[in-house]
């Protein structure tokens, strides 16, 4: 009994195990066919949607283009000077004046309607008589492929015909509309090559399709089919044609849908149109692979959970099937938001950087001519001291209107990722001491002490991004300066060591202070800027790093942008350190602030150079000729009257184009080239005379020594990774906008070994006189106003706070001739821009 009953369960055991096993592989195969099945309806109904729309977009492309064009050849002014260019009889005046107008008209059609490419016209003997591009008039046009139009009338279709283009290869359509008289006889012909980017890019949209999904156009082209717009362009792998099932049965006029091989013999699921309006075929396909994976995978958990544990079969298959439901659906959900933000993420930074080249280019081109002129105007030594004193103010202006602009595109450069740091060795005392000569005429003019103490063990020579540490404490101190009225501004550096920067110097460490690790310590530099002005609220503290936030102070001030502290932050972590601030309201602020440096082993790693302006070319100079390329002529005369002044023989081009013609006719030792350009730009203009260069070269067998012609780009560009977009098209070399002169000569002498002939500034002991006279002159005190009354120094508080320039002029002018030294103290403190110490010496004039 035992041995039966064994037997019956081992029976039992192995017929259930059997039939579990059979369950599960049936009800596995089961899942998988009906998973696929539901699939592939899914996948057919979703890829016939989008076929539905591209097709529904494409056609009304189509009828848009055929509309547009009717509409541009029919115009009634059209016709009528269509016939006087046409006419036999026609004057050489009526011809000239038909064909400007009908010029004119082509170029603002084509600006209008991007997509009617090229519009020309032909006559009786299909000659092109007119053309938006000039260089197809003369030629003889072939009209064996072009899509006659002659009108639209309602339920007509239209079917345009396809042909490969001689010129870029490509499926090109060209419509066409005949030119008639009244009598009917033909005149000409009117065509249009259409611009197809645009069915590119609705076939390339390639959303929902999964990451296998592709939409094509393939069209007939006489012996073959091949694509007409496809996402990856490689008709070159089918010289022969493309041919699969859906393809064969779409160009036979059978729109359907099904499981086949494409053109690559790959297994897809797609359907197929043949657009009948436009004798086209539009295929959407996906992988089989990807479309029935899902499926493959439900039916392999299945199994795999039913050998697992058959008494949990059903429960097990129903959860797993609802689990990888539920995961599926989150996963296609999360996959299609990163995608919309990844799109969206994309578009932004692309935005942002065409904002930030369009600023860049058109805020400094201006700027550059007005610092340029300035420079050369001082180069006149019959100038006056005045006149050198009004020069120094639009210089001044300038610069400061340049620093807010670099404020606003370095604080978007920031957030935009763009900032790279350019280490350089450099004098550190040097650099210090120059700081405080340019504050000590704003300390002295506000009565404040300026006190640079300097630690004995100071390097004097460093290496570390000299440009951002400059701006970092020019920020610093002028917010110093500006905020205090009373006192004085006071800036403390020393060398230190650590790890992480701010907080890790020697002399900082606490008691408390974690173990340090036992690499190397790191060389670092520590500033501190103290000044004894109105300080900082304790709630104005958490935002005080915001970009365009300012204090209280400073809206009261009504200077500035608000990014100083930002931008000064962003450079200071850069350069491998922190910047913090304690301020106690009312009495005085300290900033801090590391930055990582290595110690020059030498001085003569630092380039020493004197400031001298060149006089003239030194004797027996070769006459260099240098073309100076510019769209803007002010920054074009610019620069040619800059380097005629010193003996250069010297071009202007306005354009890209104009410079390759000169270049031909005039060989330039050097050109000056504009990179942003309207018709031809000085990218395309540099490309090609490199290579017409070259071939000169190659072809005349001229020796490696021929003397070829330098360029050297000049951009308003704010991003330095322009530098290497411009060399790699062929510039030798590259300066960026508002530059100083003496930059241009240092670049001409490098590549042309020019010598020239040095003159001392004279500008520069002006310059000096000026400031010493200011420091002595305009040192003012608030009782010094008391001679007028308090209405008069109310209002010249108000002004001073509203930086009114004009209103303290005429209020100056009321000053009695007896007190004319008080008079010419403030007008020169107008003219310097000195608002602030104006507001010193009213303060608590203002309501």
């Amino acid at each position: 009994m035992k041995f039966w009953n064994q037997y019956f369960t081992n029976n039992v055991t192995s017929s259930f195990l059997l039939l579990s096993l059979v369950s599960v592989g049936v009800v596995g195969g089961v899942a998988f066919f009906k998973a696929r099945e539901a699939l592939k309806q899914a996948a057919f109904n979703r890829l016939s949607v989008t076929a539905t729309l591209k097709e529904e977009e494409i056609t009304r492309w189509f009828e848009d283009q055929q509309r547009d064009f009717l509409l541009v050849t029919q115009l009634p002014d059209v016709q009528s000077n269509m016939k006087k260019l046409l006419s036999q009889t026609k004057s050489e005046q009526e011809y000239q004046a038909a064909y400007r107008v009908l010029s004119q008209y082509l170029v603002r059609v084509n600006h209008l309607k991007p997509n009617l490419k090229e519009i020309f016209v032909l006559n009786r003997s299909n000659r092109v008589i007119l053309s938006i591009n000039k260089i197809h008039e003369g030629q003889y046009e072939p009209l064996g492929n072009v899509t006659y139009v002659e009108k639209i009338e309602p339920g007509d279709s239209f079917a345009p015909i396809f042909y490969v283009s001689p010129f870029t290869g490509k499926p090109s359509v060209t419509l066409a509309t005949p030119l008639r008289e009244l009598t009917g006889e033909h005149k000409g012909i009117i065509l249009a090559h259409l611009n197809l980017d645009r069915i590119d890019r609705i076939v390339r949209e390639r959303t929902g399709l999964g990451k296998s999904g592709e939409t094509y156009l393939v069209g007939s082209m006489v012996t073959r089919n091949t694509f007409i717009a496809k996402e990856n362009d490689n008709r070159g792998e089918f010289a022969e044609g493309v041919s699969s099932k859906g393809i064969n049965a779409a160009m036979s006029g059978v729109s359907g849908y099904g499981l086949y091989f494409n053109y690559a013999k790959v297994p897809v699921i797609g359907v197929y149109r043949w657009l009948n309006d436009q004798d086209l075929a539009l295929l959407v396909e996906m992988h089989q692979e990807e479309a029935f994976a899902p499926a493959r995978q439900l039916a392999g958990t299945i199994v795999a959970v039913g050998l697992v544990s058959v008494i949990f079969l059903i429960i097990g298959v129903n959860w797993l099937t609802q689990q990888l439901k539920t995961s599926r659906e989150q996963l296609e959900n999360y996959s299609h938001k990163l995608e919309m933000k990844a799109q969206e993420a994309e578009a932004a930074n692309r935005s942002k950087s065409e904002f930030l080249a369009n600023m860049s280019h058109e805020l400094r081109t201006p700027l550059n001519a007005i610092l340029g002129f300035a420079q050369l105007m001082e180069r006149d030594p019959a100038l006056t001291p005045k006149q050198y004193e009004f020069l120094a103010t639009i210089n001044r202006s300038g610069k400061h209107l340049l620093g807010l602009i670099n404020d606003v595109l370095e604080m978007s450069k920031i957030e935009a990722g763009r900032v790279a740091l350019k280490p350089v060795p450099f004098n550190l005392r040097t650099f210090l001491q120059t700081l405080q000569e340019m504050f000590l005429v704003r300390t002295e003019a506000k009565q404040l002490s300026l006190r640079f103490e300097l630690a004995p063990d100071l390097p004097e020579f460093v290496v570390t991004d000299e440009g951002k540490l400059r701006q970092v404490l020019i920020n610093l101190l002028g917010n110093a300066v500006k905020f205090t009225s009373a006192g004085g501004v006071t800036l403390r550096a020393k060398l230190g060591t650590g790890y992480r920067g701010l907080g890790t110097l020697e002399e900082d460490r606490g008691n408390n202070s974690p173990p340090l690790p036992p690499s190397p310590p790191l060389p670092f530099l520590f500033f501190e800027v103290e000044d004894t002005g109105c300080g900082i609220a304790p709630e104005e503290m958490k935002d005080l790093f915001k970009p365009f936030v300012q204090t209280s102070s400073g809206v009261q001030i009504k200077e500035g942008t608000g990014l100083g502290l930002a931008i000064s932050r962003q450079f200071v972590q850069l350069m491998g350190g922190e910047l913090t601030c304690n301020s106690a309201f009312g009495q005085g602020t300290i900033f801090r602030f590391d930055v990582q440096v290595q110690i020059a082993k030498l001085p003569e790693e630092v380039a020493q150079t004197t400031q001298r302006r060149v006089l003239k070319l030194a004797a027996n100079e070769p006459a260099y000729r240098i073309l100076v390329v510019d769209d803007h002529q002010e920054n074009r005369e610019l620069l040619v009257q800059l380097l005629q002044s010193v003996g250069f023989d010297t071009c202007g081009a306005i354009d890209g184009q104009e410079a390759v013609t000169i270049w031909q006719q005039w060989h330039p030792h050097l050109i000056w080239m504009d990179m942003r350009m309207p018709l031809m730009d000085g990218y395309e203009s540099t490309k090609q005379i490199k290579e017409m260069e070259k071939s000169q070269q190659d072809t005349e067998n001229l020796p490696a020594s021929f003397s070829r012609t330098i360029i050297i780009a000049l951009t308003a560009s704010a991003f330095e990774e322009q530098r290497a977009n411009i060399l790699a098209v062929g510039c030798d070399d590259f300066v960026r906008k508002p530059f100083q002169e003496q930059i241009i000569f240092e670049k001409i002498a490098k590549h042309l070994g020019v010598k020239y002939i040095y003159t001392q500034q004279q500008e520069s002991k002006q310059t000096q006189d000026y400031n010493s006279n200011l420091r002595s002159e305009n040192k003012l005190k608030s009782g010094d106003l008391s001679v007028m009354p308090s209405s008069w120094r109310e209002q010249m508080c108000q002004a001073a706070l509203e930086v009114d320039a004009d209103k303290i002029v005429q209020l100056i002018e009321l000053i009695p001739k007896n007190h004319s030294t008080l008079a010419d103290k403030l007008t020169k403190l107008v003219h310097n821009f000195c608002f602030d110490e104006i507001l010193e010496l009213t303060q608590g004039e203002c309501e």
